[in-house]
């Protein structure tokens, strides 16, 4: 080894001599090549050799995967050059045509303003139009490989009270966050009250991708939406609020479910970002489908059925693939334009704005189902939310008012068979007549749709109905304020007590009690039964055998009974919220009604 060495040496002093004598490039050359082979024949040499044969490799791989990486957000729209031209640009808000107006505020400014637009604008104005967004979503539908599809996007806004900034925050998001060859068009109508948007798409240059369609006057959010939709270009139709922020990973779940069925109805599930803060916080939890309620406006969310359950069992990825759901209610929603215009769009007699929940989606829902489409829920979509303070622009009295007119419209065009359901459920129905919408009776007519019942028997499973109804309300007790409430115990996996608490009305006090089973449910598919740990008292579970109740009137005819379980009679301790049930001694603290308490 060390003969090695010192020959090695001794090759390397020849050839600097050479070099200072002769320039010729062919001896040295030829000595060179000399003094590699000899070297090559070293242990040690060859050692460093491969060692850095093998960092050269990994650093090959690692920038192999980095330029995997920047074409893969250069197909999805994040290009170098958008992230350079745009990113912490500050928004257009000044009068003169100038970027970068600074935000000063002043005194009692910021109050003003949650005032008029509900949401702080100072705030949204200080934030950059691409800010990044963190991604909730199941882990699946991060390494999940969608399908790619030639299928368009049209996502569709209906302008109402919020700032510009916003706006184009939800703009830029769709932008961002969709593939420029998937995404056809943006959509923002604009109607009376609302913001003149044009001055800052111009300011943006987005006039190729953005499409501003104005009405002179103020329409209900379904006409709308329903205008806005004739000029859309794309093959799915994407509604979302003005104050929203598109999420990323959103575009390929939802193009994929219309390639595989271009007839759905899509719910997007949805984050939540504050209004004052523009804070993101996870919202609603991916594991809830929605039921509709009798009154034909709002739904009750339930866990996923286990039928439903076992059919995703069987599909590729089920934690991340669609969940059909009865009704969608309020969440951002996606249809395929074609089947959209073939059921005649949304109900235009509908009341309400773009801040309110009018119950359209509720309506278009069971139509869909019933004239041959699906109704899905797609968790692997997302789609931030703005909360918006304060209560809404209506006063809860004409709230009310527009709720129960449409509920009225929907329950004469569905729920004439299930009135005295509905009736129960909205006792000031009783005292006003609704309308019909002669254009969607002939297109159901014509497309030969199902009717409720089949709706409820197929599809709503879920929804309680049955047969007779014997009983429906709150379960009042007789010897004060005092009411069975579910105390948040009707959508979650684990039983849980319900206590006696007070009277208010709401879905929480809510029970039905049937013929078909005589069982006493909540309208999320939950049954009063005996506590498996307090052999006394009354828990809240699944429904199953053995959970049934009797109703015994105190009087022939009279609304005041006994709710009686195993023999045992319900009693009410106002020293003990808890439900017991106890020997049957026909005391005024064992008897009840069922009532309807306006919320």
């Amino acid at each position: 080894m060390n003969e090695l060495r010192h020959r090695s040496t001794t090759e390397e002093d020849r050839l600097d001599e050479i070099s200072e004598k002769d320039h010729s490039f062919t001896a040295v050359q030829t000595l060179l090549l000399k003094v590699i082979e000899k070297k090559y024949n070293n242990v040690h040499f060859r050692h460093r050799a491969f060692l850095y044969l093998s960092l050269f490799l990994l650093l090959l791989i690692y920038f192999s995967y980095t330029l995997v990486q920047a074409l893969q957000c250069h197909n999805a729209g994040l290009t170098t050059a958008f992230e350079e031209t745009l990113d912490q640009q500050p928004v257009f808000i000044s009068d003169s045509n100038k970027r970068g107006f600074a935000v000063v505020e002043r005194s009692g400014e910021r109050d003003l303003y949650l005032k008029k637009f509900r949401v702080d604008k100072l705030r949204s104005d200080s934030l950059p139009l691409n800010r990044h967004l963190a991604d909730y979503r199941p882990e699946v539908c991060k390494v999940k490989l969608y399908k790619k599809t030639r299928l368009t996007i049209s996502v569709v806004i209906v302008l109402d009270i919020a700032p510009p900034s916003v706006v184009l925050r939800a703009i830029f998001s769709a932008i961002r966050r969709t593939r420029p060859e998937n995404l056809a068009d943006i959509v923002l109508y604009a109607q009376k009250g609302s913001v003149d948007m044009s001055e800052y798409i111009y300011a943006h240059s987005l006039s190729q991708t953005v499409r501003i369609v104005t009405s002179p006057t103020k329409k209900t959010l379904s006409a709308a939406r329903n205008e806005a939709v004739t000029y859309a270009k794309g093959d799915i139709l994407v509604f979302i609020p003005e104050a929203s922020e598109i999420l990323p990973g959103w575009a390929e779940p939802l193009l994929e479910a219309f390639s595989d069925n271009p007839a759905l109805l899509a719910g997007l599930s949805m984050d939540e970002i504050n209004g004052e803060t523009f804070a993101q916080v996870e919202h609603v939890p991916w594991h809830l489908i929605s039921i509709p309620r009798w009154d034909f406006v709002t739904a009750a969310p339930i866990e996923i059925p286990e039928h439903e359950q076992k059919r995703r069992g069987l599909l590729p990825y089920p934690d991340a693939s669609p969940v059909r759901t009865p009704v969608l209610q309020f969440l951002p929603w996606a249809a395929g334009k074609e089947h959209f215009l073939k059921l005649g769009g949304l109900d235009e007699g509908m009341l309400g704005t773009a801040s309110e929940v009018p119950g359209d989606i509720l309506e278009l829902s069971i139509r869909w189902w019933s004239c041959g489409g699906e109704v899905v829920y797609l968790p692997c979509s997302k789609v931030a939310f703005v909360t918006l303070s304060g209560g809404p622009p209506l006063s809860g009295h004409l709230l009310a008012e527009n709720q129960l007119y449409n509920s009225g419209r929907t329950a004469t065009r569905w729920g004439s068979q299930y009135s005295q359901f509905y009736h129960e459920a909205v006792p000031k129905s009783r005292y006003q007549s609704a309308s019909h919408s002669s254009r969607l009776e002939h297109v159901i007519s014509s497309l030969s749709c199902q009717t409720l019942n089949w709706f409820i028997v197929n599809i709503a499973v879920d929804w309680n109905f049955g047969g007779k109804l014997i009983r429906q309300g709150a379960i009042k007790s007789t010897q004060g304020d005092a009411c069975v409430d579910a105390m948040g115990h009707d959508g979650r996996y684990s039983p849980g007590r319900p206590e006696f608490y007070s009277c208010h009305g709401g879905y929480s006090q809510r029970w039905v009690y049937l013929t078909s089973n005589k069982q006493i449910r909540t309208e999320t598919g939950k049954c009063l039964s005996s506590d498996p740990y307090w052999h006394d008292v009354i828990t809240l579970d699944y429904c199953g055998e053995g959970h049934q109740w009797r109703w015994e009137p105190v009087t022939g005819g009279s609304n005041i009974g006994y709710l009686i379980y195993k023999d045992l009679c319900l009693e009410y301790r106002p020293e003990n919220h808890l439900l017991f049930y106890v020997p049957c001694k026909q005391t005024a603290s064992q008897q009840f009604t069922f009532e309807i308490i306006p919320p």
